[in-house]
């Protein structure tokens, strides 16, 4: 197969982006590139696509750009000249996977994150980047909050922030991921709990809303609630694509001292 032929595999069955405004597509590499592996993962720092070169890959998808300022390719620090070096002797071919991947049903980001965290039944309700689960009787946020807190160590976040009276009692969650985890877009599914992301939202606003209405507020980090989507996206590469699939994982961005 040939890289471009990834990009239209994705066009024919996304019928929910608009192809002629997203920021899929190609970001760096030839199109007609015979594919001999891809590579999935999160970013696209230098560390991770030598990984993807020394393990046979020369398709690189990442979810998130491949550069850090409108995907343009300038560099201001020896890591990101290293980088671009690298790139241009690679042959790599740099696919963004973004619009398409984040409400793929049941396996893109919004999904898989619901379904990672334990909420496998239908959405009681949803918004196109928002999905909103029932929780069992009796759930206190307290007891809530510890469930995301010990899923998510398996993603490397030992912290989960939250604002609330731990033993208040919570009926309805609102999940959402990434960069637009709107709290009041969220409140609007009917929810008494929402679970936002750190680049989702505006700390201090999402805050001092939270303690007004009294609607606690669960956070983690924006690499975190991707993750499981991304490894959804690795395995479905794999079963689309006549070549083999290398996972790079990502996990949370950061770590924390307590």
């Amino acid at each position: 197969m040939k890289a471009m032929e990834l990009y239209e595999h994705f066009k024919s069955k996304g019928d929910w982006v608009n192809w002629d405004r997203t920021c899929d597509g190609i970001l760096w590499g030839d199109g007609q590139t015979e594919v001999t592996g891809i590579a999935v993962c999160w970013s696209s720092n230098v560390n991770q696509l030598k990984d993807a070169q020394k393990n046979g890959c020369n398709l690189y998808i990442c979810h998130e750009p491949l550069y850090h300022y409108s995907d343009r390719a300038e560099v201001f620090h020896r890591k990101e000249i290293e980088k671009n070096q690298f790139l241009r002797n690679s042959g790599l071919v740099v696919y963004r996977c973004h619009d398409f991947w984040d409400v793929m049903p049941e396996i893109g980001i919004v999904d898989s994150w619901s379904k990672f965290l334990g909420f496998t039944e239908e959405p009681v309700a949803r918004i196109r980047f928002y999905n909103a689960h029932q929780l069992p009787e009796a759930t206190t946020l307290g007891s809530l909050t510890r469930h995301i807190s010990d899923k998510v160590k398996e993603l490397g976040q030992d912290v989960v922030n939250y604002i609330g009276d731990p033993d208040s009692k919570v009926t309805r969650i609102a999940v959402g991921t990434g960069a637009i985890t709107n709290f009041r877009s969220m409140f609007s599914l009917g929810a008494d709990v929402l679970l936002l992301t750190d680049d989702g939202t505006r700390l201090w606003e999402s805050a001092v809303w939270s303690m007004d209405v009294d609607v606690p507020l669960i956070l983690v980090n924006h690499a975190t609630a991707e993750e499981p989507g991304m490894r959804n996206l690795a395995t479905y590469a794999g079963e689309e694509f006549p070549v083999h699939v290398h996972f790079i994982p990502q996990g949370c961005l950061y770590r924390s001292i307590t």
